[in-house]
C-alpha cells in the first residue's frame, strides 16, 4: 500500500460563519471537507458546551485535506478571516490513499 503526504486542515469556527468560511476553502481549491458539530471542549475562556449557547453560538469543526500550496493558500485567507472573528485552525501532515482526490 503506497500513501502520499498531504495536509490536513482542522478549523473549529462558529456556526454562524461556516458559509463564510467554507466559501475560502473553496476559492483555495480544497476540493472536499467535512463539517461536525462540537460537543463540547476547554479552552481560554474554560469549559464549555453546546447547551452554553444560542443556536448561532454554536461551534462546528471542518475537517479538510488538500496538497500544500492549497492548503497554504487556505490559511493565508483564513489568518486575515481570524483577525476579526473567534476561531481556531490546525495545520498536520498526514497520509493519505488515493491522492488525486485531495
Amino acid at each position: 500500500m503506497q500513501t502520499t503526504g498531504r495536509k490536513k486542515l482542522e478549523i473549529i469556527i462558529e456556526a454562524t460563519v461556516l458559509r463564510r468560511v467554507e466559501q475560502f476553502l473553496d476559492e483555495a481549491g480544497v476540493r472536499g471537507w467535512t463539517v461536525l458539530p462540537s460537543i463540547e471542549g476547554h479552552g481560554s475562556h474554560g469549559d464549555w458546551s453546546s447547551g452554553d449557547f444560542t443556536p448561532g453560538q454554536e461551534r462546528r469543526l471542518i475537517v479538510a485535506v488538500a496538497t500544500s500550496d492549497v492548503a497554504q493558500r487556505a490559511l493565508d485567507r483564513l489568518a486575515s478571516f481570524f483577525a476579526d472573528y473567534p476561531g481556531i485552525v490546525f495545520l498536520s501532515d498526514v497520509e493519505v490513499l488515493r491522492p488525486e482526490r485531495f
